[in-house]
């Protein structure tokens, strides 16, 4: 009979607070910064158009302070954090928009004025799979010889017809030659960027897509929803009734499923997305909901009787 893994806190997956733990040996937590402005997409390189469920703020979590200099976004996100969870270790969050795309001199200075930062372990960059040119490689093989590197890349889905119909600009050839070439990068942690509830998705789909993670042996996913937020042109699809969200047991379903077929070895950044800001989410209404998806979600598994790799290699 299988037995479930040893993951932390009782979880019935691999939490990322237990990668950092046996990284670390403590609690660590991240500090969101934004630094970056655009994204290939938004500058409409060769004919791109923004991703569709992209808002103005490209996933900035505290946008309001985005156009403030970087140590002063550190210093204030920071000691908030650091009084509210007693936090002692951090890692600066690169995370909004493309933040290997453009002005590489200026991008590649704020990386190490984060990594000379007090109390800081290490930091954690997004991209995306076609804003990897060479000098970007070469940069995150010098900062991971010597400081924690984490790269999150937005792959959301290997479908191709799919990955058109979100507008990213780039196929899933891409973003697996994206994948290789990072984890080709000794001591580099790789976090994988998916979403669930994507037209004509299917179950087969996201077995496969577990597979693949895991055979490339990537250390990391971050599930998402596709939800609709204000003024994106997912919007207009949702008004015209061409889209429709999946209510939370559907996803948590999806969810399920994708971790059953998921290496144990992955750390799981994160179960479901949140809107971080309220008044711009249009549908669903649970992504509103900061922990009852979270919950949600373990409680299927309990009930379920099943857990990440469960199905792994079966």
């Amino acid at each position: 009979m299988q037995q479930i893994p040893a993951f932390d806190h009782g979880k019935r997956y691999r939490p990322l607070s237990q990668h950092y733990k046996e990284r670390f040996g403590e609690k660590v937590f991240k500090v969101s910064v934004s630094i970056a402005d655009s994204c290939p997409n938004r500058e409409g390189k060769q004919g791109m158009d923004v991703c569709i469920f992209c808002d103005e703020w490209g996933s900035a979590a505290y946008h309001q302070y985005r156009d403030q200099p970087i140590l002063e976004q550190i210093n204030i996100n920071r000691e908030a954090i650091r009084k509210r969870y007693r936090a002692q270790k951090f890692l600066i969050y690169f995370q909004a928009y493309t933040n290997t795309f453009g002005r590489f001199k200026e991008l590649e200075s704020l990386y190490q004025v984060a990594l000379e930062e007090k109390d800081v372990v290490g930091i954690v960059v997004g991209t995306r799979p076609d804003c990897l040119p060479k000098r970007v490689l070469r940069k995150f093989a010098e900062i991971a010889q010597k400081n924690y590197l984490s790269v999150e890349l937005g792959v959301q889905t290997f479908d191709d017809a799919q990955l058109k119909f979100l507008s990213r600009g780039h196929d899933s050839a891409c973003s697996l030659s994206a994948i290789r070439k990072l984890k080709s990068l000794a001591d580099l942690n790789l976090c994988v960027h998916l979403m669930f509830g994507l037209p004509e998705e299917t179950d087969a789909q996201i077995r496969d897509t577990a597979n693949i993670l895991s055979e490339l042996g990537v250390d990391g996913v971050k599930l998402h929803n596709l939800h609709v937020l204000r003024n994106t042109k997912l919007e207009t699809l949702y008004r015209e009734a061409l889209f429709v969200p999946v209510e939370l047991e559907e996803y948590t379903r999806k969810v399920s499923l994708f971790l059953e077929n998921l290496s144990p070895k992955i750390a799981v950044h994160r179960l479901a997305a949140v809107a971080s800001r309220w008044d711009e989410l249009v549908a669903p209404a649970w992504t509103k909901e900061k922990m009852r998806p979270t919950q949600f979600i373990d409680d299927y598994l309990t009930a379920k009787g099943t857990w990440q790799g469960r199905c792994y290699d079966c």
